[in-house]
């Protein structure tokens, strides 16, 4: 098991997503305040000088960073169903990229309503990074099943 690279692609995606949980991803900012708004996995908090304060939950968001590790982690046990690997895998690739749209519409609606400009952390670049390395374990299980099969015919 640990020895394919795929499983080293789906440990990686498995922590940068864990990380996505912990550390706020993107913002918005005021010019004429100096509150600040972040964006994280639970939603959208204030965050002032005297503390911070959650003004809206983002569950759809808080669901989907859960499930992207959760299915990560599941797809490398999976080692013997490379099929099954495979879609797991691209049911991954579909949650990160509606990570990525449920966070431009967060930011996009906030912002209108704040009137605040917005900005993005380093930790939002986290999903590309796991949608490449997803794609990549794709075409290593593929490498794996053709190698497989080609075995099966010699018989």
């Amino acid at each position: 098991m640990w020895q394919r690279i795929q499983t080293f692609y789906l440990f990686t995606v498995t922590v940068l997503s864990v990380m996505l949980f912990f550390f706020p991803v993107a913002g918005l900012q005021r010019p004429d305040d100096s509150t600040i708004y972040e964006l994280s996995s639970k939603g959208i908090t204030a965050v002032t000088a005297e503390g911070s304060s959650l003004l809206s939950d983002a569950w759809v968001l808080t669901a989907i960073t859960v499930l992207i590790p959760l299915l990560s982690l599941i797809t490398i046990f999976l080692f013997k169903k490379r099929v099954l690997q495979i879609r797991l895998i691209v049911i991954t690739l579909v949650l990160l990229a509606g990570f990525y749209g449920l966070m431009f519409i967060y930011l996009w609606q906030f912002g209108k309503v704040l009137e605040a400009s917005m900005y993005v952390e380093m930790i939002a670049s986290f999903p590309l990074i796991c949608i490449i390395l997803d794609i990549l374990a794709i075409r290593a299980i593929g490498r794996d099943e053709a190698l497989v099969r080609s075995l099966n015919r010699i018989r």
